[in-house]
């Protein structure tokens, strides 16, 4: 016969062993506490915004201009495979970091580090780069985004104007790690784990716990139980207390009388 447990059942196993869970969710909190604060790297981003402009249509019809900025909106993608699979871009930004900010990078890890984002519905487009310092992250992102200025042209030659809308500046913030999410996680991760451990400890447990288990599971027959009793019950009152002073005066006394008989 399958054995069910109710709901009842999981909470008093749960309140059992509450201790274990504590001590796990503040043990998951400890251990993401120092992988974030301590272990994991920070990570800090900037990004510089930039506008290539085209030739305009000669045409001045409304389908014309439409047919402009639908080009306009398709070249956003040659500008990306420019900048992130482009190997003259990253050779130029990695000659420029080291002369200029004796920033010595692989044109590999230009490329891992930048990466290209594009408005919604617009022509502009951001130049983002990362770094573990945040003046690298400030200077790799200019850097690359003066190098697509000034070298677009030259692979392009339908680009009438690269424009440079916001330079990157330095954030102190870092983008990663999240402090509040990796926190939320390691007690999360605890709670979980504390739960497991309550359900195995419980399963571990051969002791006999009530009635139902002496009957059930080992087919015995119950010819009495104990009750549980609190420290309060085991202490006697005051009537109780009385009557037993009251019987170890007279077995004192009843050796006296006797001498004396």
């Amino acid at each position: 016969m399958e054995e069910t447990i109710s709901l009842k059942e999981i909470f008093d196993l749960l309140r059992k062993h509450i201790s274990t869970i504590l001590i796990s969710m503040f043990a998951g909190l400890a251990i993401a506490a120092v992988a974030t604060f301590f272990i994991i790297t920070p990570t800090y981003s900037a990004r510089a915004q930039l506008i290539v402009t085209l030739p305009q249509s000669d045409s001045t019809a409304s389908n014309s201009n439409l047919n402009d900025v639908n080009y306009n909106l398709q070249m956003l993608n040659t500008y990306k495979d420019i900048i992130k699979e482009g190997d003259a871009l990253s050779t130029e930004v990695h000659n420029r970091l080291k002369a200029n900010y004796d920033l010595d990078m692989t044109a590999a890890a230009i490329k891992e580090n930048l990466e290209v984002t594009q408005s919604e519905n617009s022509q502009m487009f951001s130049i983002s780069a990362t770094s573990d310092k945040a003046t690298d992250a400030k200077n790799i992102a200019n850097t690359a985004a003066e190098v697509f200025q000034d070298t677009l042209k030259d692979v392009l030659n339908n680009v009438d104007k690269v424009t440079i809308i916001s330079k990157a500046t330095t954030s102190t913030t870092p983008v990663s790690p999240n402090n509040k999410l990796n926190l939320a996680i390691g007690l999360v991760l605890g709670l979980m784990v504390g739960v497991g451990l309550a359900f195995i400890f419980e399963l571990l447990d051969r002791t006999i716990k009530d009635q139902k288990y002496v009957t059930d599971a080992l087919g015995f027959t119950l010819l009495g139980a104990v009750p549980e009793m609190t420290a309060k019950d085991l202490k006697p009152n005051k009537a109780v207390r009385k009557e037993m002073v009251q019987q170890q005066e007279k077995e004192s006394d009843a050796p006296r009388r006797r001498s004396r008989v």
